[in-house]
């Protein structure tokens, strides 16, 4: 008996290896702040020393250290890099069913933060290499691999870091990183991949607003800081903005959207905000995949006023959380903001807080499609769907340093769906992922790596 193309001892040994290591990164809390990314950087350390490939360590802080490794080919080729972040997000003991740091395995899955995001592809990504190297394999190019810090916080360290000052570590022709992709659903009887070719931008913002002050015992109605800053809140949160709808964009649609008709019509876009709408009611894991991608988002998170309960204050401030598409620009986007708040009537300011270039790779590639090639094998009716992620990864401080480099957000999932995962489980109590699903997407890069530097 087979199992993705290994028999039962094969498959047994290789699940074996990767839930060791991925189990032992699990249980190295890398909580960013403050990090503690070297720890982490150690246990894979010492796990390439017992297979014969040397490591480096590099960062600003000697608690937070990357780590780097390379794989060379037996003659020239291009340069593949495998990357992945160590931290991960806060998380509260007090909401998980299991300690998060415990790197628990148990009903078919690992429990623990970082499971998803991404500690899972790191380790995966780590067995692929040593499996290459004990296997003498003949590549044609290099192979690079970075275990990364501070991409959670992002405000040094990391990935943007090593690009600055040591540009050599992860300058190559194709790197895979996190980013959605990989994450598969149904349709139309066929496993529809996510690709993660680009990703939208920060453009997040404050907004001010001012008021009369006084004593909250007589209420200002007309001229209160507070009340203007809720409407400007909700009419925010609760906008539409223009639709935006690009050539990858409407491709994506086609794939995902099984139903031809409301495809067509999330494509224009005239009609594509009602038609997104009407998605999230039939769908709402697909409609979170498509409708972030059909222009800005506007989510308000953190509010402000006053400091004591019994003084109306003059002044309110909200920061929203702003991305935008590669297709945008900052005026644009503020352009969009005067129009939903000038409306209202009140006094409002508006500051940049932090802004990003949008940035996307080119696909079909190479790269692009030997993914498709090692899918098919195991799964014939395969399509792959490159999409702009919604979400901030590192590989946009590699393309910006790299331009030539085609970089994605791809580790495959093959058991468990984008669905069965209620859209995935990053930052959430209970982050898990199938047994199955992490030993193969060891087996996914190591073939990969085989095909594409073939």
């Amino acid at each position: 008996m087979t199992r993705h193309g290994l028999d039962d001892r094969a498959w047994s040994e290789l699940e074996r290896e990767v839930v060791d290591l991925f189990t032992a990164l699990l249980r190295v809390d890398t909580t960013n702040p403050p990090g503690n990314e070297t720890a982490c950087a150690l246990v894979l350390r010492d796990y390439f020393a017992r297979n014969g490939i040397e490591t480096t360590l590099v960062g600003e802080l000697p608690e937070r250290q990357n780590l780097t490794a390379r794989l060379d080919g037996t003659r020239p080729g291009p340069t593949l890099s495998l990357m992945g972040h160590l931290d991960v997000v806060p998380a509260d003991a007090a909401e998980w069913s299991v300690p998060p740091f415990g790197g628990v395995v148990r009903d078919g899955y690992v429990w623990g933060c970082g499971s998803t995001d991404m500690k899972n592809q790191v380790a995966a990504e780590a067995v692929a290499l040593a499996r290459l190297k004990r296997s003498g394999a003949e590549l044609a190019g290099t192979i690079k691999f970075a275990a990364t810090a501070d991409e959670e916080d992002g405000e040094f360290c990391g990935v943007r870091w090593l690009c600055r000052e040591h540009p050599e570590t992860l300058r190559c022709d194709y790197l895979l990183n996190e980013g959605m992709g990989g994450l598969w659903l149904p349709v139309g009887g066929r496993k529809v991949f996510l690709l993660a070719a680009g990703e939208k931008a920060f453009a997040q913002f404050r907004i001010r607003t001012r008021g009369r002050g006084g004593h909250a015992s007589v209420p200002e109605k007309e001229h209160s800081a507070v009340i203007d800053l809720a409407r400007a809140v909700t009419a925010l949160g609760l906008t539409d903005p223009p639709a935006i709808v690009s050539a990858m964009t409407a491709d994506f649609i086609d794939v995902v959207v099984a139903d031809a008709e409301l495809a067509a019509r999330l494509r224009d876009p005239r009609t594509a905000r009602a038609a997104g709408a009407e998605l999230r009611r039939l769908d709402p894991e697909v409609a979170s995949l498509v409708e972030p991608l059909l222009g800005a988002t506007f989510t308000p998170t953190i509010l402000a006023a006053g400091k004591a309960v019994n003084v109306i204050p003059t002044h309110a401030e909200a920061f929203i959380d702003c991305r935008i598409l590669p297709e945008m620009t900052l005026e644009v986007t503020r352009e969009i903001v005067r129009a939903v708040l000038d409306p209202l009537g009140i006094d409002w300011e508006f500051e940049w807080v932090d802004v990003t270039e949008p940035n996307a790779s080119p696909a079909p590639t190479p790269l692009s499609e030997s993914i498709a090639r090692v899918l098919r094998a195991e799964e014939p009716g395969a399509v792959l769907a490159p999409m702009c992620s919604g979400s901030f990864t590192d590989s946009r401080w590699v393309r910006e340093a790299f331009p030539d480099c085609v970089a994605y957000g791809f580790a495959p999932f093959v058991a468990e769906s984008f669905h069965a995962m209620r859209g995935g489980r990053d930052h959430e109590p209970d982050e898990r992922i199938l047994v199955e699903d992490v030993t193969y997407q060891a087996l996914f890069f190591e073939r990969l790596a085989r095909d594409l530097l073939a």
